[in-house]
């Protein structure tokens, strides 16, 4: 992988202090809500650019005003509004962003896309018996 200009990074700690740019991709579960926190983010090299595609539950918002508030080179992209989006807006103007509400993968063609996958798939289970997509056994 590094044979491709790819290092990897064994911990959080080690994302967050040397990379300028830091993509969230997790889900919100007991473990991770409010677990990115000012630590990490004031960790990041400068300028800082935080980019949450993942849930609004995992950012620690307090610290997130915190951070904002300290370190003017920070930036903070989502793709669903924290609780606090009007307020950051307002004081941090430029700095944030945030989607009107999370759609994924809701597009005409992924919504098309995906009726065909399912209907392809009854047809192949009670044509041939096909359970390669079985959830449950």
């Amino acid at each position: 992988i590094e044979s491709e200009g790819v290092k990897y990074i064994a911990t959080k700690e080690e994302l967050y202090k040397t990379c300028n740019y830091v993509s969230l991709h997790i889900p919100a579960n007991d473990e991770t809500k409010k677990s990115i926190t000012k630590e990490f983010m004031m960790d990041m090299p400068k300028p800082a650019t935080l980019i949450n595609t993942a849930r609004k539950e995992i950012i620690n918002e307090e610290d997130l005003a915190a951070v904002l508030e300290a370190r003017p080179d920070f930036k903070y992209v989502a793709d669903v509004a924290p609780d606090n989006a009007e307020e950051l807006k307002a004081k941090f103007e430029g700095r944030v962003f945030f989607t009107p509400k999370k759609m994924g993968a809701q597009t005409s063609e992924a919504n098309d896309n995906a009726a065909e996958a399912a209907a392809t798939e009854i047809v192949n289970f009670f044509e041939k018996g096909d359970v390669r997509f079985q959830v449950n056994k």
